[in-house]
């Protein structure tokens, strides 16, 4: 490729360049627009400059993407609110404790990182199964659960009095009943003279006689009654003193997805994939960022500013926000969507494909490398790339 000093045998001539723009006014205004892609991208002058590749999309009348370029709040309304995760613990199945525990939480905006203790509360202590035998009286039975939830053996802490081989014993679960559990089944294999329980063995060691644990679950900030719409896959162990004072929870799994809530913007019209983010100033609607233009939107598209569906009714609030939708307007009289047809080899456009061969010779002409491809913002227009 030539240096702008000294231009190569390959650099178009100005009765070149008139006639090309004579012919094919809309390569021509494609071609300008690349190279000043080429310039800015290149200058070291310029912010981001000194690239050797760029990517041309958007703004040019094969790649033009008619989205929304900018979202102007003209009234901010009030009422709205951003939702973040909060927690509450719950205690054991069945178990309403003395003093509520509470505690706050720590994301770094999609991981749940720990959950601070701020009032260890009381009556939270783990809850096990528990043994019972007819018959007779005092005998006190502690089963040993393995992980599994199934009762592995019996230990006779108190062998009591007046019991037989033939009476029965029960188990009793500590977690919330299922129909997916099976019932453990016991024998009393000997008794002392007194009738005291010296040996019982399992039968069938049944499942879902683990312990009853205090747990945490996440719930929204604005409405504690609901559980944090955001987010995924938190779990943690909840631990406590022999009093049933939380001490500490262990975070086994950070989850994901766990993201602030805030108020959203809906567009109405028939353009799709823009995407904003609602900024507020307190309960005010400040400003609105425009985070993926979309595309095909038109001139007649409005816009609603909702609320975190946490936030509750009425949604939006009563002093709705008012905003103006503005969608950049396609001047060169062109339909981008056909361009990236053709390329695609969806349709067949003679003039549209000569127009693409046009401009790729033209800057292979000059030493470029350069190439057609989808854009990603879009999936129905096309984007340059170009090297040099």
């Amino acid at each position: 490729m030539a240096d702008c000093c000294a231009p190569g045998s390959g650099f178009p001539n100005a009765p070149a360049m008139q006639q090309l723009a004579t012919n094919l006014p809309v390569v021509w205004e494609e071609i300008c627009k690349i190279q000043q892609a080429i310039l800015a991208a290149s200058s070291q002058c310029q912010s981001g400059g000194g690239q050797m590749c760029t990517t041309v999309a958007g703004d040019t009348p094969m790649t033009f993407v008619s989205g929304v370029s900018s979202v102007t709040v003209t009234d901010g309304g009030s009422g709205y609110f951003r939702d973040v995760p909060a927690m509450e613990f719950i205690p054991p199945y069945g178990v309403f404790s003395g003093d509520q525990a509470s505690g706050t939480v720590v994301t770094n905006g999609g991981n749940i990182l720990s959950i601070t203790v701020t009032d260890g509360g009381t009556g939270y202590q783990p809850r096990p199964a528990t043994l019972a035998a007819d018959g007779g009286t005092g005998a006190v039975l502690t089963p040993l659960v393995n992980a599994s939830g199934q009762i592995v053996s019996v230990t006779i802490s108190n062998p009591g009095t007046g019991y037989s081989v033939t009476d029965n014993v029960f188990a009793t679960r500590a977690v919330a009943p299922s129909l997916v559990y099976e019932d453990a089944e016991f024998l009393i294999t000997s008794v002392g003279t007194g009738g005291e329980i010296l040996a019982v063995i399992v039968t069938n060691p049944g499942s879902g006689y683990q312990p009853s644990v205090a747990t945490v679950k996440i719930i929204s900030t604005l409405n504690p009654a609901l559980a944090y719409p955001l987010g995924t896959g938190f779990m943690g162990d909840v631990l406590t003193d022999v009093n049933g004072v939380i001490t500490q929870v262990i975070v086994s799994n950070t989850g994901a997805g766990y993201a602030a809530y805030p108020p959203y913007l809906v567009i109405s019209d028939s353009g799709s994939g823009a995407t904003t983010a609602v900024n507020l100033t307190g309960t005010v609607v400040s400003s609105i960022t425009v985070t993926n233009s979309g595309s095909n939107y038109t001139q007649s598209a409005t816009g609603t500013v909702f609320n975190p569906s946490t936030a509750g009714a009425p949604n939006p609030p009563t002093d709705a926000a008012v905003v103006d939708i503005v969608v950049s307007e396609n001047t060169y009289g062109t339909t981008p969507g056909l361009y990236y047809q053709v390329w695609a080899g969806l349709v067949t456009n003679k003039p549209i494909q000569m127009q693409l061969n046009t401009v790729l010779s033209y800057f292979k002409g000059l030493g470029y490398t350069i190439i057609i491809q989808s854009n990603p913002a879009t999936g129905s227009t096309i984007q340059w790339r170009i090297c040099w």
